[in-house]
């Protein structure tokens, strides 16, 4: 038992990595080039976005959403493992040992591909980058 859990702690905890960096690319928003735009310029613009998603962080909103990715994770791993203890138990395996792969192959496909997919920031994290950007005077045209 205790080596099996090593062994599924070996596997999951590097790919558990791999997801920040996919994060590294998450979109920005992009703001229609209204009056106040105009107005500051270009630099100014983009010292208020990031003063915006600077304080959207403070707030605790996640830019990231990995908080649900690692609960999505962890309930696919949980099921692949299930699954994987019963086809064992059906086909006369070691039910232990098939529900450690299982649960290896799913955490790690899941947090593999939720790390991939993760390009938008949360909506909550959004909505107050959004609602700062608005109070500032500009307007977002949509998140690149």
């Amino acid at each position: 038992m205790k080596a099996a859990t090593m062994i599924l702690a070996g596997i999951l905890l590097p790919v558990y990595v791999l997801p920040a960096s996919a994060f590294e690319t998450v979109k920005r928003p992009i703001l229609y080039p209204n009056a106040h735009f105009t107005a500051v310029g270009r630099d100014a613009a983009l010292t208020d976005i990031e003063d915006c998603w600077r304080m959207a962080r403070e707030t605790g909103a996640s830019e990231t959403g990995e908080e649900q990715l690692s609960e999505e994770a962890a309930s696919d791993a949980a099921s692949v493992a299930a699954a994987g203890a019963a086809a064992a138990a059906v086909l006369g395996r070691d039910p232990h040992r098939a529900a450690v792969a299982g649960a290896a192959a799913g955490g790690a496909a899941s947090l593999a591909a939720g790390g991939v997919s993760q390009s938008d920031p949360p909506p909550v994290f959004r909505g107050i980058v959004e609602r700062c950007l608005f109070e500032k005077g500009y307007e977002v045209a949509g998140w690149e």
